[in-house]
């Protein structure tokens, strides 16, 4: 399974671990120093997205570009949480995904992104 080839430092690396990745999807565990907001699960989504297996070894910068359907569905109370990665369309440098937030299996934010690499 890859690391996470992401340039970011804490506080704002999101990322944990691994739990799960094939070349569609990734599972990953997400922890925060304070309770997040609904922009940090998003970041913490787009940082998560980097778990999913790619053809192409070569690590890219990738670049939040848009956001669709973005909901925060619970109160957020924990520090810990996983992300659902899925990946929905690959072209060329654009990955459109969706994402779902858990937290003790039960979904607590969840929408749509898209990424352009560089």
């Amino acid at each position: 399974m890859p690391d996470f080839s992401i340039p970011h430092l804490p506080p704002i690396r999101f990322v944990k671990s691994l739990l799960y990745c094939d070349s569609q999807s990734a599972s990953v565990k997400i922890a925060f120093e304070e309770i997040p907001t609904l922009a940090m699960l998003v970041e913490a989504a787009a940082q998560s997205s980097s778990g999913i297996e790619d053809d192409d070894n070569k690590a890219k910068m990738g670049f939040l570009v848009s956001l669709k359907n973005v909901e925060l569905l619970q109160e957020l109370k924990l520090l810990e949480y996983t992300a659902d990665i899925e990946l929905v369309h690959k072209s060329d440098n654009f990955k459109s995904l969706l994402f779902t937030i858990k937290q003790n299996k039960k979904t607590v934010a969840k929408g749509t992104f898209s990424i352009a690499l560089q």
